[in-house]
């Protein structure tokens, strides 16, 4: 039997096409496809106002979901749970708060439209007044703020069950990368140089910023420093910014993303007790602490860097158990599969046990109790 509800898909960081709706020819005005396009030079945003592009002849906006990472399970969603299944796609360089309201937005298109078409059924059906949120990585950081800050007491009467794959409830070290060396992007592919300073705008990348309490530790007194304040990162990284946007433009944007981070924190309202799924993936190294040695200009050593482990070994490569995991009253086997997986943090919507889990999230009856302390 199909799911009940519509269900809408929200996408991680860097999973969609971002484009320049500006000129009336805009064939060549696709900057990001995450794969074949990265023109990095055009994804800045003003430092004056991080709701907007830097470039005065530009307004890029989310074009479409990247196909390599979502299209399979779209396709598994709409076989096997509804066909009433939607990708609420936003710009992942911006803070998540917008994209947040967007999202809202976006259900109440979705119910205006799946109502008519529920109609014009053979027989006819009732028009539905809730939808399902199934969210990857990032995405369950948008559905989470659009559910809790946005909709608060009146959730359930929207919100039917909530389902997030590999969603880094309290960030990730690989924002720091990003941010720092910038070698890598979120999902695992070699990025040019140019992110670096392109990544140092986008409050989408700050709001992933680990917040676990020793996340970054002194190297020599073993004691955490705080990632949102500006005088415990890298001095070349401050010297280089001052040049750029400021120093005082950087503390900006980490007092914002520890506004957000803290928020995070918050569980669902109890009114959303037994409407929660999460999955997660295991298996994988995935960095857990970097040390910062404080007498070599506060130098990030990731050369270094420690790795969950061991019994602990149950991260997907770029978020680990500390953030990711979420204790649940009740368990059952597909919780456990889903915590069995290996395999990059990207292609998690992709793997075939994930997305059984989450068709049968959404069928089920029983549920797994929503957002106890993290371990």
């Amino acid at each position: 039997m199909d799911y009940q509800y519509p269900v809408i898909f929200v996408h991680g960081i860097q999973g969609s096409w971002l484009k320049n709706q500006y000129p009336v020819n805009y064939q060549d005005e696709v900057y990001w496809t995450g794969i074949m396009r990265k023109d990095f030079e055009k994804l800045y945003l003003n430092t004056a106002d991080t709701s907007i592009d830097r470039d005065f002849d530009k307004f890029i906006f989310a074009h479409q979901a990247v196909p390599f990472v979502y299209e399979s399970i779209a396709g598994e969603l709409r076989e096997e749970a509804t066909k009433y299944t939607y990708l609420f796609t936003y710009d992942w360089r911006k803070d998540n708060r917008i994209s947040a309201a967007l999202l809202g937005e976006f259900v109440k298109l979705v119910l205006k439209k799946a109502a008519i078409h529920y109609q014009q059924e053979d027989p006819p059906r009732e028009a539905p007044k809730k939808v399902a949120l199934v969210g990857h990585s990032m995405g369950g950081l948008v559905i989470k703020w659009y559910v809790t800050q946005i909709l608060g007491r009146e959730a359930t009467s929207i919100v039917d069950k909530i389902v997030t794959i590999a969603t880094p409830y309290r960030g990730s070290l690989k924002a720091v990368e990003a941010l720092l060396p910038g070698a890598r992007n979120f999902f695992g592919i070699e990025s040019q140089k140019a992110m670096r300073s392109a990544s140092r705008t986008l409050p989408g990348v700050y709001q992933l910023l680990p917040s676990w309490d020793d996340a970054v530790i002194d190297k020599k007194s073993g004691k955490a420093l705080s990632i949102f304040n500006h005088g415990n990162w890298q001095d070349n990284l401050l010297t280089k910014l001052r040049e750029e946007y400021g120093v005082e433009f950087f503390q900006r944007m980490l007092d914002d993303a520890k506004g957000f981070t803290d928020r995070m924190k918050e569980d669902y309202s109890p009114e959303l007790a037994g409407r929660f799924y999460c999955a997660y993936g295991g298996g994988s190294e995935t960095w857990r602490q970097v040390t910062v040695d404080r007498e070599d200009g506060n130098w990030y050593a990731f050369d270094e860097i420690k790795k969950a482990g061991g019994e602990d070994k149950d991260g997907d490569g770029t978020v680990h158990g500390n953030s990711s995991i979420v204790k649940c009253a009740k368990t059952h086997k597909d919780v456990k599969q889903a915590i069995e997986l290996g395999g990059q943090h990207a292609q998690m919507p992709n793997h075939g046990g994930v997305q059984d889990f989450v068709v049968s999230s959404l069928k089920k009856n029983e549920y797994i109790a929503p957002f106890a302390s993290p371990r």
